[in-house]
């Protein structure tokens, strides 16, 4: 009678289900760090809430339209007043500037368009303009007078309960950036707010098996180190409180506003998300003292695409705003890459298709010991068998003997394994890049791809990547069982589905990978194995 095998047993198939399972587990729980579904209402390490922010002091504050500052108790609303406005237009962009804080309003990116092919709108607030300075306390935003001297060149006076203040902006086209300098006469003990504010929009799951990768985030680098909050995935309100902030940045997938600070003081910054009104609120806060006659703060403002050459240009720490998590090893790298291939080829598909190329370069001499391993796995199986029978009832011996018939014949059972513990991690860093970086945004491949970064409306790359997988599948060596078999033949189907609503960009290097494999495979398993060298079989001496 023979033996019915457990598809679960011992063998190759075994660890491939393991790192498939082990594979849609670290997804998941890669997901859902990424862009958590729901964030707890937080507060920065060795800070704690303030009273402000009390049921009954935030239900005042809203009532009045008005989001709590760190310092406040309760807060009254202002007065109207009237507000002198100055438009700017230029090649890339077109704000107004208003008097009330010398804050931007209207503010368009004129090179770029949304998915409904309309100017993309930034730092969106009925109640607050982008870069808007304001006593902390009061909240209310300083009434400046205000003069233009040149296009984008703004200089503005006004009065802070008897601390004069002094503001200049100049907005550098070249570099798409703003410098502002701040002058306090006569400081007093009174904080100083300069915020960014943004619409909160709440994104929608695209699959049952992913949420959507796009996102909206609170980036903040405080005392050495770097936090990333998002705030759009979140059910309830997000607040958070840092010291001594150096740059901080109210981003969404491919956009972002951000204020970089050289100032003589260090400000803290406070971050909320309000669901109920869709806002949310970067405050960076200034705490001057009366111990000097003048005080200088200094900034550089940012408001734009979030491409690295651009924010590089400004300042090498802006990049830090595209935010590639632990994977950046990897995923500054590869963008880079692909951003040569496009200055050769003009096009962001072809540029995937060479860097995929490239990767599996890189990685096939490891595929040759594999296949190699595979051979001669899938060779020794049958005197594997007669080992495991000869001792069954000596597991130290079998185990002893199966090592070394491995060994003699070069088979490694994990070898087989170790391409697809490669690609996986590179998987995740291209997944970053192209959830990232504006360059594939709206980018056009071919075709019917004409955006890279939404999914193939068609499926029609999925589908060819199952349909090549697969082949691969039958032209790869095995030693496995039928019933083993059986379980790894779903594979391809469970990545098609795993990439059905992945960005096109993504799903195009996974395809071209597929293809790659499958005429590599084709052209080595044409090689013929060498012979087997059969292990003496010497038992165990009896003491």
């Amino acid at each position: 009678m023979n033996e019915q095998k457990s598809p679960f047993g011992d063998g190759k198939g075994l660890v491939a289900i393991v790192i498939i399972g082990a594979f849609f587990v670290f997804w998941q729980w890669f997901m859902a760090k990424t862009y958590p579904p729901k964030p707890k209402e937080m507060v920065a390490q060795g800070q704690s809430q303030n009273p402000a922010t009390s049921a009954s002091a935030e239900g005042k504050s809203e009532a009045a339209g008005i989001i709590p500052s760190a310092d406040s108790k309760e807060i009254k609303a202002a007065p109207a007043v009237a507000a002198k406005v100055l438009h700017f237009e230029g090649q890339k962009i077109s704000f107004n500037i208003s008097s009330l804080g010398m804050g931007l309003k209207n503010v368009t990116l004129k090179t770029f368009t949304d998915r409904d092919n309309k100017p993309i709108q930034m730092a969106i607030s009925e109640d607050h303009s982008l870069f808007e300075m304001r006593l902390n306390k009061s909240q209310q935003a300083l009434n400046f007078e205000l003069s233009e001297k040149a296009p984008g060149h703004y200089i503005g006076t006004a009065d802070a309960n008897g601390m004069t203040v002094v503001r200049e902006i100049t907005y550098d086209e070249q570099k798409q950036s703003f410098v502002s300098t701040v002058e306090l006469k006569n400081p007093k003990d009174d904080a100083i707010d300069i915020i960014i504010p943004e619409k909160v929009h709440i994104s929608e799951k695209k699959s049952f098996l992913f949420p959507s990768y796009d996102h909206q985030d609170f980036f903040v680098s405080h005392e050495g180190k770097n936090d990333l909050v998002n705030f759009s995935a979140a059910k309830e309100n997000v607040r958070g409180e840092y010291k001594a902030v150096h740059l901080a940045s109210v981003s969404s997938q491919y956009f972002a506003s951000a204020i970089l600070d050289e100032s003589e003081i260090t400000p803290d910054l406070v971050v909320t998300s309000d669901h109920a009104r869709s806002e949310a609120l970067a405050q960076l806060i200034y705490r001057p003292t009366a111990t000097a006659s003048t005080l200088k703060l200094s900034q550089t403002f940012f408001v734009g695409p979030k491409s690295i050459d651009i924010l590089e240009g400004i300042h090498p720490d802006f990049a830090q705003i595209i935010n590639f998590g632990m994977l950046s090893v990897l995923a500054r790298p590869m963008l880079m890459i692909m951003k040569a291939f496009y200055s050769w080829v003009s096009n962001w598909g072809l540029a995937i298709i060479l860097l995929t190329l490239l990767v599996r370069l890189c990685v096939f001499p490891l595929y040759m010991m594999s296949t190699k391993s595979m051979k001669a796995m899938q060779k020794v199986q049958p005197l594997i068998k007669d080992l495991r029978e000869k001792y069954k009832d000596d597991a130290m011996t079998m185990n002893r003997e199966m090592m070394l018939l491995m060994k003699e014949n070069k088979a490694n059972p994990l070898g087989g394994c170790l391409p697809m513990l490669l690609q996986i991690p590179i998987f995740f860093a291209l997944f970053r890049v192209i959830g990232s970086s504006v360059e594939l945004y709206q980018a056009p491949f071919m075709f019917w791809i004409q955006d890279l970064s939404l999914h193939d409306k068609f499926f029609v790359l999925p589908v060819l990547m199952g349909v090549t997988m697969f082949l691969q599948q039958k032209l790869t060596p095995t030693a496995m069982d039928p019933a083993q078999a059986k379980i790894l033949a779903f594979m391809p189907i469970i990545f098609s589905v795993f990439m059905l609503y992945l960005p096109s960009g993504l799903t195009l290097y996974m395809l071209v990978s597929a293809v790659f494999g499958v005429s590599q495979q084709y052209f080595m398993v044409k090689d013929k194995s060498k012979g087997i060298v059969v292990a003496q079989v010497m038992p165990l001496k009896k003491k």
